[in-house]
C-alpha cells in the first residue's frame, strides 16, 4: 500500500498464525479455519480504486478461537502506480493480521493488529491498529497508524489514521470514510453506497466527496464495483 493512496476493507480474511494456534490447542474442536476466494472488477480501498481500472482477484485464510482469538491471511493481485504512474507496489499484496472480537447482546467489539505487505515494494509495508465496534446496524472503526512505512533506514513514521462509520439495513449499507493524514493536504472524506443481492454477488457506488489535495481530482470519479466471492 502506498503511504497517500491505500485504505482497505474494514473487514478482513485470514489464516493460521502459530500464536493463535497454541492459545486453541487446548479446546481444538471449539476452533474454526475458514476461508474466501473472490474477484472484483477493480480494486476499492477507502475510496480508491487501486487497480488502476483493471480487475482484482483475492483470497484468504481465517482461524478463529470461541474464546474470541483470530488470525489470517488476505492476499490480492494489484496494479497501484504513483504519481509518475508506475507501478509502486509491485503487483501484490498479503495481510497477516490477529486480533480479538465478541459480543454482548446486539453490542460487538473488535481490536486487531494488521500488517501490510508488498513483497516487491518493501518500502510500502505498513501496519495499523484497528478498534471496531457495533450495535443494530451501526458501526465504528478506527484504523490508527503504528510503526513505519518500510523498513530500516529508509523507513518513514506512519502517522496517518483511518475513520468509517456505517450503517446497514437488510441488504443495504452506506459508509463514510475519512483519511487523516500526517500532511494535512492529503486529507480527504470519501463515502461508499452498497447493496448485496446475494451473499456471494455485492454492489458498491463510491465517491470522493471532500479532498484537501488538488492532486486527488482526477481521482474524484464516482466508482462503480462489481464483486463476487465465496466463502467455504
Amino acid at each position: 500500500m502506498k503511504h497517500v493512496s491505500k485504505m482497505k476493507k474494514t473487514v478482513l480474511a485470514a489464516a493460521v498464525a502459530t500464536s493463535a494456534a497454541v492459545l486453541a490447542a487446548p479446546s481444538v474442536a471449539v476452533a474454526e479455519v475458514s476461508g474466501n476466494v473472490g474477484i472484483s472488477n477493480i480494486y476499492l480501498w477507502r475510496g480508491q480504486d487501486l487497480s488502476a481500472g483493471n480487475a482484482q482477484v483475492f483470497g484468504g485464510l481465517d482461524y478463529a478461537h470461541s474464546s474470541g482469538l483470530y488470525a489470517g491471511v488476505w492476499g490480492s493481485s494489484e496494479n497501484d502506480s504513483d504519481g509518475d504512474g508506475d507501478a509502486s507496489t509491485g503487483g501484490m499484496e498479503y495481510d497477516l493480521y490477529v486480533g480479538y472480537g465478541g459480543a454482548v447482546g446486539d453490542f460487538t467489539y473488535d481490536l486487531s493488529f494488521v500488517d501490510y505487505n508488498y513483497p516487491n515494494a518493501t518500502d510500502a509495508d505498513f501496519q495499523e491498529v484497528v478498534a471496531s465496534l457495533g450495535l443494530a446496524g451501526f458501526s465504528a472503526a478506527a484504523f490508527i497508524g503504528v510503526g513505519d512505512y518500510g523498513h530500516g533506514s529508509d523507513a518513514v513514521d506512519n502517522k496517518d489514521n483511518y475513520y468509517n462509520l456505517g450503517y446497514s439495513y437488510d441488504q443495504f449499507g452506506i459508509n463514510v470514510g475519512y483519511f487523516d493524514f500526517d500532511a494535512d493536504s492529503s486529507d480527504y472524506t470519501h463515502v461508499d453506497l452498497t447493496y448485496a443481492l446475494t451473499d456471494e454477488l455485492g454492489f458498491t457506488v463510491s465517491k470522493v466527496v471532500d479532498s484537501d489535495d488538488d492532486n486527488m481530482d482526477d481521482a474524484n470519479d464516482t466508482l462503480f464495483v462489481v464483486t463476487y466471492a465465496l466463502s467455504f
